[in-house]
């Protein structure tokens, strides 16, 4: 039953945008004191992070019609966490893509999965909270998926780099796959049909942030974490081949 938008939730909305912010500010500081990346390097690791985070408070803020509840304020958390691991970025990847070093260091590695594992594991949090309050709404599941969508992103980056770029760049399309989608959407739009509840996409979906983690951790070999990773790649590339099989068969049906 849809929920009646209530004022009071917007300054909940920016109450925890401003904590966000400064959590993201702590993490930036600390960042520059650990770090020792050139001025520039960092600057922009700062940028990243604040326009990622910048991007999750506003679509909170903008809310009109559903409102902002308990549930996403534990996504608002893991947006700072996705943050973080955005603004660790160029840190890791400039020297790599510099021909400075092959792979990026143990301890940043290290670092990226210190804040992505809090963040993947939170993925199933949010979705209790707001079924135990009874506050789920659609716009709160489109948040979390969007959250979701960009910790793949940050982490298939941060793996391909692991892995080594350029050879590595097929590790990108599990973090690609999604945002390929939605430019898809706008040349068939027909695809913007509901889909199935689907228990495959569900596990698939869990399965990569998984793997990626994994593949980040210095300890695990390269060729394996390189095997599994192609793996879960191959698994995402048979969930999406399935939906738009299922879109375009529904399409051809109704026209």
């Amino acid at each position: 039953m849809p929920l009646d938008h209530s004022t009071a939730s917007v300054p909940s909305a920016r109450r925890d945008g401003l904590l966000a912010f400064a959590g993201l500010g702590a993490g930036l500081v600390a960042l520059g004191a650990a770090s020792q990346a050139p001025a520039a390097v960092l600057a922009v690791s700062a940028l990243l992070g604040l326009a990622g985070l910048g991007a999750v408070v506003r679509s909170t803020l903008r809310r009109r019609t559903e409102p902002y509840g308990p549930a996403d304020r534990v996504t608002v958390a893991r947006s700072v966490l996705v943050a973080l691991c955005a603004a660790l970025l160029p840190v890791g990847l400039t020297p790599v893509l510099a021909g400075q070093a092959q792979g990026p260091a143990g301890a940043w590695c290290w670092a990226v999965v210190a804040l992505a594992l809090p963040a993947w594991l939170l993925d199933g949090i949010d979705g209790r909270v707001a079924r135990r309050t009874g506050t789920a709404t659609r716009a709160g599941a489109r948040f979390d998926q969007e959250v979701d969508a960009a910790l793949l992103l940050v982490l298939s980056l941060a793996v391909a780099a692991r892995l080594g770029l350029p050879g590595a760049w097929w590790v990108l399309l599990i973090g690609a796959l999604r945002y390929l989608f939605l430019l898809g959407l706008r040349a068939r739009p027909a695809w913007r049909r509901p889909l199935p509840y689907s228990p495959y996409r569900r596990v698939v979906a869990g399965i990569q942030g998984g793997v990626l983690l994994g593949a980040l951790v210095p300890l695990i070999p390269l060729p394996l974490a390189a095997g599994a990773t192609a793996a879960a790649l191959a698994l995402l590339l048979v969930s999406f081949g399935r939906d738009v099989l299922w879109l375009e068969r529904s399409a051809r049906g109704l026209s």
